[in-house]
């Protein structure tokens, strides 16, 4: 893998880690085949961010964790939400979900 690859895994792994997950079952709805930036594949990928891809042309996108690390690294509700795959193939959100009064608000 290359330096930059790992180092963006590492940053977003700290971020999933420490925010714990409290959003029932939120997920990606629909597929994700490449990256809105650089159009790396994204079936293997373990995150991915949903964020800001100015430089790919789209204001919002779905970004590897490469271009996610340079285009918007912070996480969290209204800057970026970070998903990551299951070994369903489902992208669960992880971390960058709505405050707990807006859940409350949804969920009850």
């Amino acid at each position: 893998m290359k330096a930059k690859y790992v180092e963006a895994l590492k940053h977003f792994e700290q971020i999933a880690k420490v925010e714990t997950s409290t959003w029932p079952d939120e997920q990606w709805h629909g597929d994700i085949e490449n990256c809105d930036i650089c159009s790396r594949p994204m079936a293997d990928e373990t995150f991915m961010v949903d964020g800001p891809a100015s430089k790919g042309g789209f204001e919002w996108g779905n970004l590897c964790v490469v271009c996610a690390y340079k285009s918007s690294p912070s996480v969290g509700w209204g800057k970026a939400q970070l998903y990551r795959r299951s070994e369903e193939g489902i992208w669960k959100l992880v971390a960058g979900g709505p405050p707990a009064e807006d859940m409350m608000d949804e969920y009850g």
